[in-house]
């Protein structure tokens, strides 16, 4: 199985030149005000459109109001939406029904909170995206925690993700032991606040790794 790989927090369209020629499914793109990797609207067609054709391009939002969430996925090409705020599964099928993209839906991970409950999310959301507490820490939660989350998850027509923390030296690790439908990667393939080639080339490559030893070792 195919694990998905998304790069987030790309800034400039040097950010999505460097994805050409990656074995990456999938760029995100932060909308939410005041935050570090916040892309201004100005530059926001120039960086879509350096994009590599086979990477879906995801808008990060988080709280916004329902006409803010469809002027951004309704003006721009956009395939996707990734949440990562409290919104509800009323909102998030409003967001499915009006706009027509891939919801991705993220959850904070706390060892002492409760999961989310797959029945209300499940039907309305594509990706349940689990992090850490807080989002954008660049600290992993629990993976000790996955098996349950996975159980959880496991009669749901939705992929399962994991971020949080994910590293080229660690994301190996997560798949072997874990094998999530996908992981998602900002700080981590990041040198001094910028994304860095080699760091995303290598945490690509780790992926894949596993896919392929996967693979061999179990033909089908």
């Amino acid at each position: 199985m195919r694990i998905s790989v998304k790069i987030c927090g790309l800034q400039t369209e040097v950010d999505a030149e460097t994805l050409h020629g990656l074995d990456v499914d999938a760029a995100g793109v932060i909308l939410v005000p005041g935050r570090r990797r916040t892309v201004p609207e100005s530059r926001l067609p120039r960086l879509l459109a350096a994009l590599p054709p086979s990477v879906k391009a995801v808008a990060v939002l988080q709280n916004a109001s329902l006409p803010e969430a469809e002027r951004w996925l309704k003006r721009y090409p956009f395939s996707a939406v990734q949440l990562h705020g409290d919104e509800s599964p009323a909102y998030c099928r409003q967001i499915k029904e009006r706009c027509g993209v891939d919801v991705i839906k993220a959850f904070s991970v706390d060892s002492d909170g409760p999961l989310p409950d797959p029945d209300a999310y499940a039907q309305w959301i594509d990706t349940a995206l689990f992090d850490s507490a807080g989002g954008g820490s660049g600290r992993p939660f629990s993976w000790e925690l996955i098996p349950e989350i996975r159980s959880g998850w496991r009669e749901a027509p939705c992929a399962v993700w994991v971020a949080g923390g994910l590293t080229p030296e660690n994301v190996g690790r997560l798949v072997t032991a874990y094998r999530p439908d996908g992981v998602d990667v900002s700080s981590g393939v990041e040198t001094n606040g910028r994304k860095d080639l080699e760091k995303i080339q290598a945490f690509v490559e780790r992926v894949r790794a596993v896919e392929n030893r996967t693979s061999i070792g179990n033909p089908s």
